[in-house]
């Protein structure tokens, strides 16, 4: 098999479906309004904050503005999350972004936080969800020990290693990937061994996607807990984080 097309290239993941498209209904207005860099204004809507979004439109949210930015800067895929422990996006406006970059020829692949609390259902609803939306392809976020929601996300080994062969399932390995902390030996102990979480299933997906701006959010843990420099190893810098 081939690697999924979304898995290659340049590309980012859309947190909120709905607000992306509002962010984007007046594209490229917004772009100059916001941006003096060419990813400006995708990076300060991705941090989310509610000031950088524009005044909800009274008309339809249409994705097009969207799809333009994405198209003017060059992305190859977009990962559009399907759900979230506060449940599902809304299903029209999620639909109307996929359909949108998928005309675009802008490859897809849904995107979902899984928490472990409830393996079983998270898996039911990337499937389903996945399956009603038309994508082949499927980004499991996993943060062992990330508090959320109340509790620390938790996977038992072989539950984890149950969830991403349901995932293989119906995507093929190459169409499965996970993201999740930069330095796995930074959140890793007992209660959450976020490395043999991830080397059980290393041969069962196609990917891995490292969650770099966490290296300086909220602090400075990954370069003052692991002995890396900051000199050998500069923040912000891709190749850096490769390296790393």
């Amino acid at each position: 098999m081939t690697l999924h097309p979304a898995f290659k290239g340049p590309g980012l993941f859309c947190y909120l479906p709905t607000d992306t498209m509002r962010y984007y209904q007046n594209y490229p207005h917004v772009a100059a309004a916001a941006s003096s860099g060419r990813f400006a204004v995708l990076r300060r809507f991705l941090r989310g904050t509610a000031s950088d979004t524009l005044a909800a439109s009274t008309s339809a949210l249409r994705p097009d503005g969207f799809v333009r930015a994405a198209k003017d800067i060059g992305l190859s895929h977009v990962w559009v999350r399907l759900f979230g422990l506060e449940g599902k996006m809304d299903f029209g406006p999620t639909n109307d972004l996929i359909e949108a970059l998928r005309a675009a020829n802008i490859s897809a692949a849904g995107w979902g936080y899984c928490h472990g609390r409830d393996w079983r259902g998270e898996l039911a609803t990337a499937l389903e969800q996945s399956r009603v939306h038309g994508l082949t392809a499927f980004v499991a976020d996993i943060e062992p020990g990330r508090l959320l929601g109340g509790t620390k996300s938790k996977w038992r080994v072989d539950d984890f290693e149950r969830f991403v062969d349901g995932l293989a399932g119906q995507f093929g390995r190459d169409g499965v990937g996970i993201s999740t902390w930069p330095v796995l030996k930074i959140q890793n102990d007992p209660e959450f061994p976020s490395e043999t979480l991830m080397r059980r299933v290393a041969n069962k997906v196609g990917m891995f996607a490292p969650q770099a701006y966490w290296m300086t959010y909220p602090t400075r843990v990954h370069y003052s807990s692991t002995g890396f420099s900051e000199t050998e190893f500069p923040k912000n810098d891709p190749e850096s984080f490769v390296r790393l």
